[in-house]
């Protein structure tokens, strides 16, 4: 059927014009719905595995052994991916505590991956040590293991306490920065031997 438009008035050409939109307008809306699952419901989609089981902001973690806290971990932004034991961190601050919960050992990176069952954190950079004796440790890598309570690296480190600075590539210490091992290229400057305390 076909409307001759040229005898109707302007008030039956509008409202039949609405008519005809709002049909075509319903149409393209039906159209486009239909039932779709969402990447995360339909498991055999590949990226499906890397979807966070949670994510939070402004994360505070805190570990412990047996009732005292050992350490609290603050991140700007945690993806946790329970599968794989992997939480993934973002603009991290580390503080080590002692057994009087005094801070001993403050660690920042710009982003980490903590595995809570095994105690270890894996830290990327601009990473940071600070020990409550002033000794500093900075490199782009760290490995952290909290229960040998370990630090580790395999770039560039620059270690400094007062006056004094040793550099080389790769190390091996306790978390307190108390006994370092330089894997390789050690070099330094000892301004002040007095400063040194432990094994620098």
């Amino acid at each position: 059927m076909l409307l001759n438009l040229s005898i109707m008035n302007k008030r039956d050409k509008i409202t039949i014009m609405n008519r005809l939109l709002t049909f075509i307008t319903i149409a393209i809306l039906l159209s486009g719905c239909s039932e779709q699952k969402s990447p995360a419901q339909n498991s055999s989609n590949p990226d499906s595995i890397s979807l966070p089981d949670s994510e939070v902001s402004r994360a505070v973690i805190y570990l412990y052994d047996r009732e005292m806290t050992t350490t609290k971990i603050i991140a700007d932004k945690l993806l946790k991916f329970d599968s794989v034991d992997s939480t993934a961190i973002y603009r991290v601050d580390v503080n080590i505590f002692d057994s009087s919960g005094a801070v001993t050992t403050e660690i920042v990176g710009d982003s980490g991956i903590i595995k809570e069952r095994i105690g270890f954190l894996e830290l990327f950079g601009n990473v940071v040590v600070k020990t409550g004796d002033d000794r500093m440790l900075e490199t782009e890598h760290l490995f952290w293991n909290s229960k040998k309570k370990l630090i580790q690296s395999d770039l560039f480190v620059k270690i400094t306490q007062g006056e004094n600075v040793v550099t080389g590539i790769g190390l091996e210490a306790d978390q307190n920065l108390i006994s370092i091992k330089i894997l390789e290229n050690a070099e330094g400057e000892i301004r002040n031997s007095e400063e040194i305390s432990g094994n620098l």
